[in-house]
């Protein structure tokens, strides 16, 4: 096994081959996918994209995304990643060491503390990760609502509870219908109902900029495309939905002020549910699902809607951070040096002002 760093023209030449291995990892996600890494980079993020290969053959990996901060202190991040056949300890931890050491001499070179690394592992821990300690915060939920999609429609629908049922069935005799958009474009459709929602429930949402350079990379691809609920002439509500693998994520959505009564929510992902089948996915994700509805909990406000579809609750370890203590040390030494910089600097500045008082 041996490692190697893969720039952007290989990147285009082997997208199929890596995002057929994360498709085949039940740990990886959309996150670490050609076309997410494309989108991060129009964000203004920096890659680094590591190849494992055996005889030539690509076989795992990771796509760290970082911004570097002031003083040395930015970290890298890989969400849904590394790519390792976590099944296999063996190799999983010969994986990750040879990923550590790259990275390390990436953080060197850039002005890196640490790594931060999140596959989708329920727990317990992973032994592999005894070098690396709980991050403060997760890079994707560690708490999610699943749907089991092998059962029929008929047996998915009798799995909800009733209000989603009923809710469902409101949506209908009113005459919500919902179609899907497999266009770039919708995003502009899609925009206006989320906004409007965010306003509504004081929920933080990213520019349209963001969800434009989204629908531009994966779209095209084949792994997002937007639902909209309309009601007679009038859009009522809009999801963005997301595919990787087998896994269909809920990622966005949002209903409009007008009609709610017509439980346009309901109709939309009932449809997205059933889309997600159609798609061959066996899981649908909620992305974001808290089980006791904490008020600290960003998720908590959506979540007894998120269950009145059914489903199980899936957690996972949360995200694992390691330390490149020689560049921490580093950054420590360029911030003692700047505030040292900066004091002498006032206090000259200080010393002048005061001659010239004096003068």
């Amino acid at each position: 096994m041996n490692l190697r760093g893969i720039g952007d023209e290989e990147r285009a030449e082997l997208c199929d081959e890596w995002d057929a291995l994360i498709s085949n990892n039940a740990a990886g996600g959309i996150m670490q996918t050609y076309a997410w890494s494309r989108f991060k980079q129009r964000q203004g993020l920096n890659l680094l994209h590591l190849g494992l290969f055996e005889n030539n053959k690509l076989t795992g990996g990771v796509i760290f995304y970082c911004i570097p901060q002031n003083f040395g202190t930015g970290i890298l991040v890989a969400p849904e990643g590394p790519i390792l056949p976590w099944g296999d300890q063996q190799i999983t931890a010969a994986g990750l060491k040879l990923i550590m050491d790259a990275a390390a001499e990436y953080a060197r070179n850039h002005g890196l503390v640490a790594m931060r690394v999140e596959p989708r592992l329920a727990p317990p821990q992973n032994r592999v990760f005894r070098e690396f300690g709980r991050a403060p915060y997760d890079l994707i939920p560690k708490e999610t609502l699943q749907i089991d999609l092998s059962a029929s429609e008929e047996v998915l629908l009798q799995r909800m509870k009733s209000k989603g049922r009923y809710n469902i069935r409101v949506a209908e005799r009113h005459g919500v219908s919902v179609e899907e958009s497999a266009q770039p474009e919708a995003v502009y459709k899609f925009y206006p109902l989320v906004k409007e929602a965010s306003l509504r429930d004081g929920f933080a949402l990213e520019p349209l900029a963001f969800f434009e350079h989204l629908s531009e990379e994966l779209v095209p691809r084949g792994q997002a495309s937007f639902l909209f609920a309309k009601h007679e002439n009038d859009i009522i509500g809009s999801l963005l939905l997301v595919t990787c693998g087998e896994r269909a994520t809920y990622l966005y959505g949002g209903i409009s002020n007008q009609k709610r009564q017509l439980m346009g929510g309901y109709a939309l992902q009932w449809e997205a549910i059933k889309a997600a089948k159609r798609k061959g996915c066996c899981i649908y994700d909620f992305y974001g699902y808290d089980s006791h509805q904490s008020p600290r909990n960003e998720y908590a406000r959506f979540s007894q809607f998120k269950s009145r579809f059914g489903g199980e609750v899936y957690r996972l370890i949360g995200a694992q951070e390691h330390f490149f203590v020689d560049c921490l040390a580093d950054a420590f030494i360029k911030i003692v040096n700047s505030s040292v910089a900066q004091i002498t600097e006032r206090d000259a500045q200080t010393t002048l002002q005061a001659t010239q008082e004096v003068n």
